[in-house]
């Protein structure tokens, strides 16, 4: 019974070392969302934004997740965060309550600031930033 139980245990310690080398390795591939790092698959989240809308009568707070065509552009969206910051500030403030209230308006913006921050890497969507998501848009 003694050698059964030692059996079990050894066992269980090897399955556990098991399931952390392949959650060790699934990470390390980029293969989970993250917070840049890894693959074509990663994704860059920018700080929240707030801005005053155009007739400085609303504001906008929203905030952008970036989805890079390669890694190489993450890592440029990380250098450049300061200018990008800057052209989407101008982007937003530009904007008017009634502009982005819409589905169609919404969807114009997310495409300006692809265009916005794919112009200041100087890469196309091919090779800079693919996707922008938009997790959220508060306006007051």
């Amino acid at each position: 019974m003694q050698k059964m139980v030692r059996f079990t245990g050894v066992r269980m310690f090897l399955s556990l070392c098991f399931c952390l080398m392949t959650v060790n390795a699934y990470a390390n591939s980029g293969g989970g969302e993250g917070g840049g790092e890894g693959g074509a698959g990663a994704y860059e989240k920018l700080e929240d934004f707030t801005v005053n809308l155009a007739g400085m009568k609303q504001m906008i707070q929203v905030t952008f997740t970036l989805k890079p065509a390669k890694p190489e552009a993450g890592a440029k969206v990380k250098l450049y965060i300061p200018v990008i910051r800057h052209h989407l500030i101008l982007l937003l403030s530009g904007k008017t309550g009634e502009q982005l209230q819409t589905v169609a308006g919404k969807e114009q913006l997310i495409k300006e600031v692809r265009q916005v921050i794919n112009k200041v890497l100087q890469l196309d969507s091919k090779e800079g930033i693919e996707a922008v998501l938009m997790e959220k848009i508060i306006i007051q």
